[in-house]
């Protein structure tokens, strides 16, 4: 019975431990709560979202998986003003019919904190990995 116990609490804390995110993770989910306008007509994927990233006071790390269908040079119009970047990443979103999430793996710094857009078929991705998202 003990030893059932204690494989249930190491469990448990397993669980807990992978449910919180990094603290890059945090940091950036606080940067997209910023306010920025920003116009475009006829912009490159990949530009789109430097520009983004150029409006930010506190910048966060973008990167376009292409891996997952993504273009790089399909072209785009949009206007937002006053917008949080959360919301412009979900309109996008919309838009380019993909998803984005915001990496949580403190083993890897190279990437942890950055805001991935990529395409899935998962569902709906709006800053959580789809199933993911927290209740």
């Amino acid at each position: 019975m003990k030893l059932l116990m204690a494989g249930l609490v190491v469990v448990g804390l397993a669980a807990v431990g992978a449910a919180q995110e990094s603290q890059a993770a945090k940091t950036t989910r606080q940067k997209l709560k910023q306010k920025i306008s920003i116009e475009f007509k006829d912009l490159r994927t990949a530009d789109i979202f430097k520009d983004i990233e150029n409006e930010m006071d506190k910048p966060a790390k973008f990167k376009v998986d292409t891996n997952t269908g993504m273009s790089l040079n399909t072209k785009y119009s949009y206007k937002a003003k006053d917008k949080a970047v959360e919301q412009i990443l979900n309109e996008l979103s919309d838009k380019m019919e993909c998803g984005w999430i915001v990496v949580s793996n403190p083993s890897n710094n190279k990437v942890d904190g950055w805001v991935i857009i990529r395409k899935n078929s998962k569902g709906k991705e709006r800053g959580h990995e789809a199933g993911k998202e927290p209740k």
